[in-house]
């Protein structure tokens, strides 16, 4: 591939087994053709057995970075993963609202795959009355809207793969009220970690490349569908990545 390389910038935990947070990311943006940068929230200590700790990075570092990397780099899209607390919210806000140029997708990290509470009740507050007003997309799962507060400014893409049945459907809410679905055939797998981060660094990277926000959906859930299926039946300590 020839030509320049868009830059998209990423706002997420490190994940210390490769399956999602901040290394899925970046290998989602490398497949579409992007350039990623990090900023890391927090250091995750994740096993087959779950979650184990949370090395949360000080919200003014976070922000300083974001700041940092902004500035240096001409940054074509957001994507916004975990953020911890409150304090890591308001400081995500303050530099988006001094930075509006880029296309900010958040996937709201609320749980982690394995059940283990990754935002409290005042960052979901934080999240709805500060963060909601920045971005463009959000991206939760069926468990995730329900924490979420409706932004007239800010599209919403509600992701199935928490439902049941033989199709898989995200259905996409436009700001002016358009609904939009997108359906895949369900794939049954254990590995499926990291598939949140997967599909909102996709939509990102290809919103990046130029792409509207419907042809980006479209494109990040083909992707998705694709690296699932070719993911299927690899063998993996315990549940293995989507996207690998």
């Amino acid at each position: 591939m020839s030509g320049r390389i868009p830059y998209m910038l990423t706002v997420s935990g490190s994940d210390s087994s490769g399956c999602a947070g901040m290394q899925a990311d970046n290998r989602a943006i490398h497949a579409v053709g992007a350039m990623p940068l990090n900023v890391i929230t927090a250091n995750t200590l994740q096993t087959p057995e779950g979650v184990l700790d949370l090395g949360l990075i000080e919200p003014v570092v976070v922000e300083r970075h974001m700041r940092a990397l902004l500035e240096a780099y001409q940054v074509a899209a957001i994507k916004i993963g975990m953020l911890g607390t409150a304090e890591h919210v308001e400081a995500v806000s303050k530099v988006l609202a001094d930075f509006p140029e880029p296309f900010v997708v958040m996937d709201p990290v609320i749980l982690s795959s394995s059940g283990r509470p990754l935002l409290d009740a005042q960052g979901i507050a934080a999240l709805n009355a500060h963060l909601m007003p920045r971005v463009d997309l959000v991206t939760p799962n069926l468990d995730e809207q329900l924490h979420i507060l409706p932004c007239e400014q800010t599209a919403v893409l509600v992701k199935g793969g928490h439902g049941s049945g033989s199709v898989c459907t995200d259905v996409l809410m436009t700001p002016e009220g358009d609904m939009h679905d997108f359906s895949e055939t369900r794939i049954d797998t254990l590995n499926a970690r990291g598939t949140g981060c997967v599909l909102s660094s996709f939509i990102a990277a290809y919103m990046a490349q130029g792409m509207s926000l419907l042809e980006a959906v479209a494109a990040a859930k083909a992707s998705l569908h694709q690296a699932l299926s070719l993911n299927m039946n690899r063998q993996y300590h315990g549940s293995g990545p989507s996207f690998a």
